[in-house]
């Protein structure tokens, strides 16, 4: 599968164009395409805020026109604060993602998507975005909706990370529950012990108090080692009260 393309419109500042570029490594993206830099091309002012992706902004492809860089794109996505082309459908940022993956698995290595990133003053103007056949939208707060550059691409590109079919969705890798047997001989033997310690003066409330804890230890989910590790406490507990 192709991986979208970062497009940055007349960026005026060739430090932002390295933040983005780091924050598109983070991500797994690496293609990027600059359309009319300010400030020209190449330009060792972006090297620095590039860090380890300095190959990005060395291998980045610089165009004339929104027109020339999309060429080979078979969807276009502009990025905006601000939803102004009526007659473009808009999406956000998780469902541009999800397009874009669902695109590239089912057209074999074909397909190529791009997002579009206007200029840190002003954005897109009305003709870069009508390039696009997706306005992508972030939804922020409508008191403050300016983010910088590089955030915006962050944004979209860990949408787009987190979003592809072998993304990680849990650390718990090697964790799994105790087989009840164990658990139920844990709360058996703390019953037990309670007992002994005179910890249900009312025998009429035990069953409530006892259904009660063993909820706060059900609800932990407990593994067969942290199972033994009560058990432990147990042991602990009654060879000091046997002193």
């Amino acid at each position: 599968m192709k991986n979208p393309v970062i497009i940055l419109v007349q960026t005026q500042m060739a430090a932002n164009i390295g933040m983005c570029a780091r924050a598109m490594l983070n991500c797994g993206l690496t293609e990027l395409r600059l359309v009319a830099p300010r400030d020209g091309w190449p330009n060792p002012d972006a090297i620095s805020p590039a860090t380890d992706a300095k190959h990005i902004i060395e291998s980045a492809k610089v165009y004339s026109t929104v027109k020339e860089a999309t060429a080979d794109c078979h969807q276009v996505y502009a990025a905006t604060a601000r939803i102004r082309h009526l007659n473009t459908p808009a999406v956000t940022a998780t469902e541009a993602a999800a397009e874009i993956h669902q695109n590239a698995q089912s057209e074999a290595g074909e397909y190529q998507a791009a997002i579009l990133f206007g200029p840190e003053a002003s954005g897109l103007d009305n003709d870069s975005m009508s390039h696009a056949d997706r306005l992508m939208h972030y939804p922020m707060n409508p008191d403050y909706t300016s983010l910088n550059l590089a955030q915006a691409v962050l944004l979209f590109s860990w949408e787009w990370w987190k979003s592809r079919p072998d993304a990680t969705t849990t650390y718990e890798t090697s964790w799994t529950p105790a087989p009840r047997e164990e658990f139920d001989y844990f709360i058996n033997r703390l019953e037990n012990l309670l007992d002994d310690a005179g910890f249900f003066p009312n025998k009429l409330k035990k069953p409530t108090t006892l259904q009660k804890i063993k909820s706060l230890f059900n609800r932990s989910n407990p593994s067969s080692q942290e199972v033994k590790s009560l058990q432990g406490i147990l042991t602990a507990l009654i060879g000091i009260s046997k002193k």
